[in-house]
């Protein structure tokens, strides 16, 4: 009897061991749950505290008449007038026409105190402006740039400890960095593609610089290079970046003189025979009009690379020169040249952002008839002519004239042209001519170029150039 209550004693004591480990091991688990769930809330508090986000504003600043900036509101699909300091949010476009002014046409000053410049056509999309809201955590900027020309100038010194800045451009990417300055030009393709009906994405060629600071760009198939200050790289209509190059652009066309043939440039004078094959570069023409045994020529040359007169040299020291050639012993003036319209279309350039215009050429002249320059100081077997607007399209044109002669006696003209700069050179000898057209003579504030014509006038005279260039920096 006895064991069987002790047994029994037993037998209970386990239970109640049993049952007490089973009360303390739900406690401890409920509680383990409690702790995790009130580290979840602090956690999941702490991160929206980080990564909440407020959408911010831009301000429009107008550099010119109202009716050459419009704006779409997000999710319209009607552009609209802008009025000067008018605030545009995420999702809102802004674009300015086509056939504006020069230079800067409005500017958006975001809530950053970074600035995007627009030129005209420029065409933009704001597709993010957001900051983290209670903390200094982030900051994101995203642009789409459809179109244009527009300078990016961002502010240094951000408060955020994460700061991204993209240029979205087809399907490529651009990340810039906090404190530089870039330009991205977008540019509609001449070449004839294929492109889906109703698509985003239009032929186009776009061409991004760093004046300062570091540019990442990439596409979807992950093809990307790193721009530092002052390079410059293209991207095609396939999104896909060039190698990068030296930020500077070559302004002319064709000044080696190597894309047609000497008849293609001559055949531009006719227009008899709009069929034939001619340049679309380099344009000839003659003036006044005199019987053609009296008119000057314009041919081709080929030469060994300036300074060489000797016309012995390797394949790959070759070059063409432009060459203008009257003789007969002429006893009136005449004018032979040729003239190159600037810019993709032929109607000129904007050159506001260039800080730094090189124009450049060898010449050669190897006789003129004259031993002066002309009674009006004009007649001159190589001249250089420059065609100009200062600020507005209705300005009227400008010109910047160089008159390069040679002298037996090596006098200064006796008649000199208020308008004209005078180069004297010796006589058949090739010579570097270069200038910088922001120099204070020629063109330091200027916005506009037009053309450049590069001609003979005189009696005889035999003269040739070579190496054209027109080289604009930012």
């Amino acid at each position: 009897m006895q064991h069987t209550e002790i047994a029994s004693g037993s037998l209970h004591s386990a239970a109640q061991r049993r049952t007490l480990r089973i009360a303390w091991t739900t406690l401890l688990g409920f509680f383990s749950i409690f702790l995790l769930l009130i580290g979840w809330a602090i956690y999941t508090g702490r991160q929206f505290y980080l990564s909440a986000t407020n959408q911010r504003d831009a301000t429009v600043i107008l550099r010119g008449p109202a009716e050459w900036v419009s704006w779409q509101p997000a999710n319209r699909s009607v552009f609209q007038g802008i009025y000067e300091q008018q605030m545009v949010g995420e999702g809102d476009s802004v674009r300015a026409v086509t056939k504006a002014g020069y230079g800067q046409i409005a500017s958006i000053r975001l809530f950053d105190e970074s600035q995007l410049d627009l030129w005209a056509g420029a065409d933009l999309r704001l597709e993010a402006l957001q900051t983290t809201r209670w903390s200094d955590q982030f900051q994101e900027v995203t642009i789409r740039q459809s179109g244009g020309y527009v300078r990016y100038d961002l502010r240094a010194g951000q408060p955020y400890q994460q700061v991204r800045f993209r240029v979205l451009i087809g399907n490529a990417t651009l990340d810039l960095a906090p404190g530089g300055s870039y330009s991205v030009s977008i540019e509609p393709t001449s070449r004839l593609v294929q492109v889906t009906p109703g698509a985003d994405i239009q032929p186009f060629t776009a061409d991004v610089a760093v004046r300062s600071g570091t540019a990442t760009v990439k596409n979807t198939q992950g093809a990307g290079v790193v721009l530092g200050t002052r390079q410059r790289v293209e991207i095609d209509q396939a999104s896909t970046p060039g190698m990068p190059v030296p930020a500077r652009w070559e302004l002319i066309r064709d000044g080696g003189f190597s894309q047609f043939s000497e008849t293609e440039y001559n055949n531009t004078t006719r227009s008899d025979e709009p069929a034939l094959a001619r340049s679309d570069s380099w344009v000839v023409y003659g003036t006044p009009p005199l019987p053609v045994e009296q008119q000057g020529l314009f041919r081709l040359s080929s030469i060994c690379r300036p300074p060489n007169v000797d016309n012995t040299c390797a394949a790959s020291d070759r070059r063409t020169a432009a060459w203008f050639y009257r003789v007969g012993g002429q006893t009136s003036g005449f004018t032979t040249g040729i003239r190159q319209q600037l810019g993709p279309d032929g109607n000129g350039i904007d050159i506001s952002e260039y800080r730094s215009l090189t124009f450049s050429l060898w010449t050669r002249v190897i006789e003129q008839s004259l031993e002066d320059i002309g009674d009006r100081g004009s007649e001159c077997p190589v001249m250089i002519r420059i065609l100009a607007r200062q600020d507005s399209p209705d300005d009227p044109d400008q010109q910047r004239v160089v008159c390069i002669y040679t002298d037996s006696n090596d006098q200064p003209p006796r008649v000199k042209d208020k308008d004209v700069l005078y180069y004297q050179v010796k006589k058949a000898e090739w010579t570097s001519f270069r200038f910088n057209l922001r120099d204070p003579q020629w063109l330091p504030d200027y916005r506009y170029l037009q053309g450049v014509q590069i001609y003979a006038n005189g009696h005889d005279y035999n003269s040739l150039v070579a190496d054209v260039s027109l080289v604009g920096e930012q």
